[in-house]
């Protein structure tokens, strides 16, 4: 008996012990997803410095070199993967209008966007040039004597590629984003001036209507004065914009200053995201007022970050381009030079999706979203080689659906824009100073692609609302964490399984449970023996018995009637065998 007790005591311990591995080793892989703080600190100017778009000079890439492999799909220095190089890799479904807006002329392409009937808005540099020199370490313009662009920077152009209205002459000095929102109101990025501007949708609209526009922007060429006072400035805009952010040259990381700001996506409701950028690295979210509600995120390209092969969800290198998933209040950040996409939560900033995988790149430029589908475009990296195109990713799968662009790879593209249908897809090239339209059938199916992209899920419970908060917690759920509970079950049930057939096995073996059975039976006839109705049932059979083994003297018929012989009465017989 003592051993059967042993034995059981074995095979608990053998249970309890697979359940705190599998345990331990679910903590283990998740402990990489979970909430990660950072120090709260700013990193310094010439702690990171974007010499320019034009890539003078790379700042790196914090993918490692392990994971620059062909066989995880990254193209070598020498040449291009095969299979990536391929115009075969192209969406059927997704074709490129060579002749859209072929003949007209631009600067450096910056930003794209499409307004509420579905003209396109274009945001160019005209004459000027984002180069080696335009800023300082400390990010400041250089070029602030130059004045402010000459050329018409902003195009307003219809689906047949026609002009309707240019404006923004004599406005900007380096135009960076531009974003249309749902009202028709523009929001402006400048990196030079580190502004935000918002200009309301009837000042548009009038302005189209405006016979002799030229001749009003004609009127607003001046002389440019070396003092610079911000409200000044404003005043002499045509249309002058309802909301200014930031103040004009003056770089900085607070409520009232930024750093070359890259982006803006507004909501319905009116409140607005600016993506604060090259320096600062920094997500912000104000009201329609202007008033900051949130912001979070920090510099990951600061000297000892580099070090570390994952950079955390709340940390950015340059966080490059915005898009919102309105029905499910969502914000994607495109992280430029960590080559990837986060989304977080509208409401808190709470982490909730990462987008990266090694076929579209190091570098990730611009994103868009349309029907619960995200629209990417990469950019080059000088040590590798990978095509420049466009990608269609699901958003809740993470699935690379196709790829698409040009009969050719793609130089610099800096920004895209999609319809709300998805049909119309628009991308800018920043150097080669071009605009590419392209038409998808939404009727027919994208997925030429394969699960490539590799997601991380987790919500966590911690709102952002402290607008000191930096650091909101980041979490992921992956296939592997999926996968494993059901494998830890599969093996504590399997050795469940074979705990217990050793363990009757034994029994068998020692004769345990035939011992036990007649244990069974002797107790249950002990018991049934000492019972009070046993004993009398008992002696009542035996009285009978008794009584019958008596004959009754009145039936005679019953005694025996045969003579008894013995040996006294025959003495001769007892004699004889004497003799």
């Amino acid at each position: 008996m003592m051993s059967l007790h042993h034995d059981i005591a074995c095979c608990i311990s053998v249970l309890f012990i697979c359940n705190f591995v599998g345990a331990d080793y679910q903590n283990y892989v998740g402990y990489q997803h979970r909430a990660l703080h950072l120090p709260d600190r700013r990193f310094g100017y010439n702690e990171y410095y974007e010499d320019a778009d034009t890539g003078d000079r790379d700042k790196g890439s914090l993918i490692s070199q392990s994971d620059l492999t062909s066989d995880k799909g990254y193209a070598s220095q020498s040449g291009t993967h095969s299979v990536l190089d391929s115009l075969d890799a192209l969406d059927k479904n997704i074709v490129w209008d060579s002749y859209w807006a072929h003949d007209l002329k631009f600067g450096q392409i910056s930003a794209v966007s499409i307004n509420p009937v579905g003209n396109i808005g274009v945001f160019h540099r005209g004459s000027r040039v984002w180069g080696s020199g335009t800023f300082d370490m400390k990010g400041r313009f250089m070029q602030a004597n130059d004045g402010p662009i000459p050329e018409n920077t902003i195009l307003l152009l219809d689906k047949s590629g026609k002009k309707l209205l240019e404006w923004g002459g004599h406005m900007f000095y380096l135009p960076h984003g531009l974003t249309i929102d749902s009202y028709g109101n523009y929001w402006i990025t400048d990196v030079a001036l580190h502004q935000i501007f918002k200009f309301d949708a009837e000042d548009i609209l009038t302005m189209e209507k405006v016979e002799n526009l030229k001749k009003m922007q004609n009127n607003l060429e001046r002389t440019f004065s070396d003092n610079r006072d911000d409200n000044s400035m404003m005043s002499k805009y045509v249309p002058k914009p309802s909301l200014t952010l930031g103040v004009a040259f003056s770089p900085g990381n607070d409520d009232k200053h930024f750093c070359q700001p890259t982006a803006v996506a507004v909501q319905t409701n009116g409140d607005f995201f600016v993506s604060d950028g090259y320096c600062n690295s920094r997500i912000i979210k104000f009201n329609a007022k202007g008033e900051r509600i949130l912001h979070w995120g920090r510099n990951w390209g600061g000297e000892g970050s580099m070090n570390m092969q994952t950079p955390p969800p709340n940390a950015f290198f340059v966080p490059h381009a915005l898009t919102l998933a309105t029905e499910f209040n969502l914000i994607f950040v495109a992280d430029r030079e960590n080559g990837r996409v986060l989304s977080f939560s509208t409401s808190n900033g709470t982490f909730h999706k990462e987008y990266k995988h090694p076929t579209i790149g190091t570098k990730i430029y611009s994103v868009a979203y349309a029907k619960e589908k995200l629209y990417l475009i990469n950019g080059p990296d000088p040590r590798y080689k990978w095509p420049i195109r466009g990608f269609v990713v699901d958003m809740h799968s993470g699935d690379l659906l196709s790829q698409f662009g040009p009969n050719y790879s793609m130089d610099r593209p800096h920004d895209i824009a999609v319809t709300e249908d998805g049909s119309e897809i628009y991308v800018v090239e920043l150097d080669k100073h071009q605009i590419y339209r392209f038409l998808q059938d939404t009727n027919a199916s994208v997925q030429t692609g394969k699960t490539v992209i590799t997601t991380k899920a987790r919500h966590e419970p911690a709102p952002l609302t402290d607008s000191n908060t930096n650091n909101p917690s980041i979490g992921g759920t992956t296939t592997a964490t999926l996968v494993l509970p059901l494998v830890t079950a599969a093996v504590i049930f399997i050795a469940l399984c074979i705990a217990i057939a050793a363990v009757v096995a034994r029994c068998q073996k020692r004769g345990c449970l035939l011992i036990m059975r007649k244990r069974m039976h002797w107790e249950t006839e002990r018991r049934e023996i000492f019972k009070l109705s046993s004993l009398l049932e008992g002696r009542r059979g035996k009285g009978f018995k008794i009584f019958e083994k008596r004959p009754n003297p009145r039936d005679f018929s019953k005694l025996n009637t045969e003579p008894e012989t013995s040996e006294d009465e025959h003495p001769e017989n007892s004699l004889m065998r004497v003799i």
